[in-house]
């Protein structure tokens, strides 16, 4: 349980630091998230047992498909932080739980006691109480955070399940693959990238990285 209590902690200091940023005009965010996943496939790769050896087949596909997501689900956070307020958006990006909870149940068989389900109310009725409906400016959004931010957390447990149990090399993937998504992004787009887009980024990398990380090991004690 502690390590899923890390893994939120990290995930409010993230929203938090979207908000400080967001606070500092016009700042490019796809260099700032640039910056976080240069950070956090660096450490990321220096946390690789030797001999580093590349991964099988399915831990690299399913890596870059949840770097997509990761990417994805970073930039709807951010916007939807911006119209929507920070409260209804870390709360919708909390309750998102309900879908690889579902997965978990229904596709692997994990079984939920009573107080796995009187957690998950618990959850719900915090996002009710503190959640402010004032904030909501746009639908689409929270659904789309809502959905992405299901399915980046359903993408670790499919690892946990199907996965070589490589953590450190799969969490290496997923970050090289979401830098170049984004690298790849701002060249198309030719967006400007300047140096303090990619400084604000690299404080991101280390809470970024290590929400999945503390994620994946909350997940060896404690039923998805």
């Amino acid at each position: 349980m502690g390590y899923l209590i890390l893994s939120v902690l990290c995930s409010v200091g993230i929203a938090n630091l979207l908000m400080a940023f967001n606070r500092e005009g016009k700042l490019g965010m796809l260099p700032v998230f640039l910056g976080n996943y240069l950070v956090a496939g660096i450490f990321s790769y220096a946390s690789i047992p030797s001999p580093r050896a590349l991964p099988p087949a399915f831990d690299l596909a399913l890596g870059v498909v949840t770097g997509a997501l990761f990417l994805g689900n970073f930039w709807v956070y951010q916007r939807s932080i911006v119209i929507n307020g920070l409260s209804l958006s870390v709360g919708v990006m909390r309750v998102a739980m309900i879908v690889p909870v579902l997965l978990a149940v229904l596709a692997f068989g994990d079984r939920l006691s009573g107080w796995n389900l009187a957690g998950i109310i618990a959850g719900v009725a915090a996002f009710g109480l503190k959640a402010d409906a004032r904030e909501l400016r746009n639908l689409m959004w929270i659904g789309g955070l809502f959905l992405i931010s299901g399915l980046t957390d359903a993408s670790l447990k499919v690892f946990k399940e199907l996965g070589s149990g490589s953590e450190p090399a799969f969490i290496f993937v997923i970050f090289s693959s979401a830098f170049v998504f984004t690298l790849g992004a701002i060249l198309l787009g030719r967006l400007p990238v300047t140096l303090k887009s990619i400084i604000l980024g690299c404080g991101l990398g280390l809470p970024n990285r290590y929400s999945t990380v503390f994620f994946l090991k909350g997940l060896d004690s404690v039923p998805a």
